[in-house]
């Protein structure tokens, strides 16, 4: 699930100017002190904004030894049952991480090449339309490559515009419960959807692209979806809590994810992700898995080099590589030049899988609401100028 992040650096420089001069006059302050006022930062987002019921966040670095989890909030807004750490939580695009990292792991072994054809293992059937520009079929140009980077000029079933009948968040609105698969998602874009452009002739951020890739997997590893995340991810790395939405019968009993007001974590419709980003996980899981991304022990040094080329602009300070996006804090604001870039999974609910590699440190957050796909990160730069005044013996 997607949602174009657009993080103006006149904005966020105003949004952030108090905490910028607070951070630069104020003394360092005890790792006490850094898990306080995180908290009360928490408490307070929660308590002050009706479009959150809850916010989660780690931070784990192997910089400072710091290892600090926070809840703030309740299982959604109907409850007053608090959340908790470990709580599970829907995802969004970081699965788009995972799966980008599969086909890293069939690059390793020598089974697929980031540069195949996709009409290698999909149908014409399944391709109709979905790259035609002014009669012209491209879909045999396209490659894994493109998919993962999206540069293949398919549009985007979430958030792209239709040239006939209602958008995607239009219709989920109008019908929660509505169950989608692989093959009504793409047929939503062949039906009302056109490409924006020819292979790799541009950037443009694509859930379909994503729903493609899926499929292919099913078709190599000759399986579900959902298995095939088991067996590559999840059980591999011990991620006991983590899977693929809506594959375990009914909806899963997760905390509120709010979409234009309306709370899916019960609804069926959350279907609309797949392998576009339809994981059920944790922050430990999250962690875990970052972790082992980063130590080599799912792709190979090579294969990462490719997938963390964030050679691909996606909006001002901010860049996408294979699966994993990169943010350039000083290009965002002046303001935030000593800053440290950090590079990861993002999702449009406010949720994000983050590594800092220059202080060896990780960030996982979830916010469950729409309205803070841009929100989430202004606020993570307000916890990190917090955490960053740590004093460390």
């Amino acid at each position: 699930m997607k949602r174009g992040i657009k993080i103006l650096a006149g904005v966020v420089a105003l949004a952030l100017i108090g905490y910028g001069v607070l951070a630069i006059m104020n003394r360092p302050i005890s790792r006490e002190a850094v898990n306080a006022k995180i908290q009360k930062r928490l408490n307070e987002l929660v308590e002050d904004d009706p479009l959150l019921s809850s916010v989660l966040l780690t931070i784990y670095s192997n910089e400072t030894g710091y290892f600090g989890q926070f809840a703030a909030g309740t299982k959604n807004h109907d409850t007053e049952e608090p959340v908790h750490v470990d709580v599970p939580y829907h995802s969004a695009s970081i699965g788009k991480t995972m799966c980008a990292a599969i086909f890293g792991k069939l690059v390793d072994e020598g089974i697929v090449s980031f540069d195949d054809s996709i009409d290698t293992w999909l149908s014409q059937d399944t391709l109709e339309g979905l790259f035609v520009i002014e009669g012209v079929d491209y879909s045999h140009e396209v490659s894994l490559r493109q998919l993962l980077s999206h540069t293949s000029g398919i549009a985007d079933y979430f958030e792209g515009p239709v040239f006939r009948g209602e958008t995607m968040l239009e219709r989920i609105a109008k019908n929660p419960d509505e169950t989608f698969t692989p093959q009504t998602l793409i047929a939503f874009t062949r039906d009302n959807q056109q490409p924006v452009g020819r292979p790799g002739q541009q950037f443009h951020y694509s859930d379909t692209g994503y729903i493609l890739l899926g499929l292919i997997l099913e078709t190599i590893e000759g399986k579900p979806y959902s298995d095939i995340l088991a067996e590559q991810i999840f059980r591999p790395l011990g991620m006991d809590d983590s899977y693929l939405m809506l594959h375990h019968g009914d909806p899963s009993d997760i905390i509120g994810i709010y979409i234009n007001g309306i709370d899916y974590s019960g609804k069926k419709a959350l279907s609309v992700d797949w392998a576009g980003g339809g994981i059920v996980t944790t922050m430990k899981d999250l962690l875990l898995f970052m972790r082992a991304l980063e130590a080599g022990d799912i792709v190979s040094e090579n294969v990462y080099g490719e997938m963390s080329d964030f050679a691909h602009k996606y909006e001002k300070g901010i860049y996408y590589g294979l699966g994993m996006m990169y943010f350039d804090f000083s290009e965002l604001s002046f303001l935030l030049g000593s800053m440290t870039d950090l590079y990861g999974g993002v999702g449009a609910t406010g949720t994000f899988m983050f590594y800092d590699e220059k202080k060896d440190t990780y960030y996982m957050a979830n916010f469950g609401s729409l309205d803070y796909a841009e929100k989430g990160i202004e606020e993570l730069v307000k916890i990190r100028m917090i955490y960053d005044r740590m004093r460390v013996d």
